[in-house]
């Protein structure tokens, strides 16, 4: 059997079906047990975003899982059969797990009674419309992967292998969950901006406001190879991301905020699109572009563009996958306006008018 699997763009997961009668592989015998996940744990984050999945795992998101079945336990990939070739699951609130057969067209898969299981997954599900798909014995590809644009970006994510499964209860000592223990990681980078000022201007006839934020000239194509050692338990990778391509640009943010003038908060703007990128070596001339007002109570709103050289916060101008980069817009600078008063020395002048009386 060809170990590798490739799903073109936009084509339909496989749902091959593995019943008590007709096991997947045509050599494990199923049980009566059915297959389920329960509560993917996804890799830590400080807070959610647009698009991003975070603990709990969301209850509407698909992921697509992989197994390979070993008559005893796992030896080496190619050494498997499989079992499940990316069939995608949903949450099922009866049972509170995730299954195959809560997809939509989906059909149930049973434990074999004989042998293991070995499991991976990505999520979300609806990444193959976006990308091509391959799992092999170093793990999950998404070739010429394709950012989404402002507003429907995600947060592309891969799993551990969780090896040598002989139920759905919990076998894995890095979690508590009863099911397929299925841990997630994230696959590209997080980007926030945040707004604040230098100097404490609260009392100041002064107020700044924030009008657009924009990335210019970053990659949103590229390929991902999880690039994973093939050896039980092993989970030992090198992710990396080759062959970017592109000169997008990306508004994170438009409208009109009032930027906090205490000289300390540093605040996300309400409504900014915090964006999900791909990881990348930062391309010359790609920059931060800010709009912004200035205004005072007599002389109304200055408008003003700053425009900043993109650098991420590493020595290496790389964003890496599964960090997240927060960028501080700061502003102040401002200078108070002095006056230094002189009075010039009377010119003495004779009038040559003399008043005789």
């Amino acid at each position: 059997m060809k170990k590798t699997l490739l799903f073109a763009v936009a084509a339909s997961v496989a749902l091959a079906g593995c019943v008590k009668n007709d096991p997947a592989n045509g050599g494990a015998v199923a049980s009566d047990a059915k297959i389920s996940f329960d509560a993917p744990a996804v890799g830590a984050v400080t807070r959610a975003v647009a698009g991003e999945i975070v603990n709990p795992y969301n209850k509407a998101e698909h992921f697509t899982v992989y197994a390979l079945h070993f008559a005893d336990e796992y030896t080496s990939f190619n050494d498997g059969a499989f079992y499940m070739a990316g069939v995608e699951t949903a949450y099922d609130p009866a049972d509170n797990c995730w299954n195959s057969e809560s997809v939509t067209g989906g059909k149930t898969y049973y434990w074999p009674k004989n042998g293991s299981l070995t499991f991976q997954a990505y999520s979300p599900s609806d990444a193959r419309t976006d990308c091509m798909v391959g799992w092999m014995k170093t793990g999950f590809t998404f070739g010429n992967f394709t950012v989404a644009a402002v507003g429907q970006q995600y947060d592309l994510m891969f799993s551990n292998r969780s090896y040598n499964r002989t139920s759905s209860m919990n076998q894995s000592s890095d979690n508590t969950y009863n099911g397929v223990d299925i841990t997630f990681k994230h696959a590209l980078s997080s980007i926030v901006f945040k707004v604040g000022t230098d100097a404490d201007y609260a009392g100041a006839d002064l107020d700044f406001k924030v009008k657009k934020i924009e990335i210019r000239g970053v990659n949103n194509k590229g390929n991902f190879n999880e690039n994973l050692t093939d050896g039980n338990n092993a989970n030992t990778r090198n992710p990396e991301w080759t062959d970017q391509t592109g000169a997008v640009n990306y508004i994170a943010f438009e409208g009109s905020f009032a930027v906090p003038e205490n000289g300390t908060d540093r605040v996300e703007p309400t409504g900014a699109a915090d964006l999900i990128l791909l990881p990348q070596l930062i391309p010359d001339g790609a920059m931060v572009v800010v709009e912004y007002t200035i205004e005072t109570m007599t002389s109304g709103e200055i408008t003003q563009t700053a425009t900043f050289e993109l650098k991420p916060n590493t020595d290496n101008n790389t964003w890496t996958l599964g960090k997240r980069y927060t960028y501080n817009i700061i502003f102040g600078g401002m200078e108070k306006i002095y006056f230094a008063p002189v009075v010039e020395d009377w010119d003495d002048v004779e009038s040559n008018v003399d008043f005789e009386i």
